[in-house]
């Protein structure tokens, strides 16, 4: 990528970050998540990991000043940029205003239609995801009914970690994802490379649609994993009789029907057996 022209101030300069935020009153909230990117490695990482190309729409996830939106809007057709922050919306229209293919919207990205947004077949999308709204974004992003091709997020080092995971230390939200998306993580990132710089370490993760289960299936073995993983801790024995109602013999009955061992923990199962077990709780429940 080349260097950025020198007609346009680089935003990964904290002075510019600085001086735009002042134009239009914007302080970076603890609350919100707000850490602006300021590390420009980090920044072409990200557009190279995604990968956008003339025929491609963008929806990003909070903008901040429009830092990334720039750099994909010169090699995407349309980045459509939404931010819950209207004071992030009012930054990120001034250093764009120039970019007639940047659509800045306000508004929460959980609640928003990429297709009502004018998005078309081919949509990736980005962002720097707050903690907060991690797994419920990307899960939503993933399970619509036309994902994005791939998305590219920057999160928290241990989100990324646990979406990451390899067998035997999964969660209840690496079974939500990636029943829905295959997951990269592709490198970390320091607090330095943001400013205001947070707490922790973030990661780099790319998505590319997988879906397992169709979206019923999909549906009963979240509800069974959910309850077991209550009990995290404690063996499939404890979460399973959880997730029947606190009854032992029919738990042990599904475990039984879908061949698996009641002595090993939640986070060892796969996608495929989680649904084992809710096909066996279909299968052992009793007909009216």
């Amino acid at each position: 990528m080349s260097d950025p022209s020198p007609a346009r101030p680089d935003l990964c300069d904290s002075r510019t970050l600085h001086a735009v935020a002042r134009r239009v009153g914007l302080v970076a909230s603890r609350r919100m998540g707000q850490n602006f990117l300021v590390d420009r490695e980090v920044l072409d990482d990200i557009v190279a990991a995604l990968d956008p190309g003339p025929d491609d729409d963008v929806f990003e996830i909070g903008p901040g000043i429009g830092t990334l939106t720039g750099e994909l809007s010169q090699r995407a057709r349309r980045v459509v940029a939404v931010d819950v922050d209207e004071l992030c919306v009012a930054a990120t229209r001034t250093t764009q205003r120039d970019r007639a293919n940047v659509t800045v919207v306000e508004g929460d990205a959980l609640r928003f239609e990429p297709s009502a947004l004018g998005m078309g077949e081919r949509w990736l999308a980005a962002g720097n995801i707050p903690y907060s709204i991690t797994t419920p974004l990307l899960t939503r992003l993933f399970e619509m009914e036309f994902p994005p091709q791939r998305g590219v997020f920057l999160v928290q080092r241990e989100v990324a970690a646990r979406l990451a995971a390899g067998p035997g230390a999964w969660s209840l939200a690496t079974v939500a994802v990636r029943s829905v998306a295959a997951v990269e993580r592709l490198r970390d990132v320091a607090p330095a490379s943001f400013d205001p710089a947070p707490a922790v370490h973030s990661s780099l993760v790319r998505l590319h649609p997988a879906r397992v289960l169709d979206q019923p299936a999909r549906q009963a073995a979240l509800d069974v994993a959910r309850l077991a993983f209550q009990m995290r801790r404690k063996t499939l024995r404890h979460g399973i009789t959880h997730a029947a109602g606190g009854d032992e013999r029919i738990g042990m009955a599904w475990l039984a029907e879908a061949a698996i061992d009641p002595g090993r923990r939640p986070g060892t199962l796969s996608v495929e057996e989680w649904h084992r077990i809710a096909v066996a709780a279909r299968t052992l429940a009793p007909q009216s």
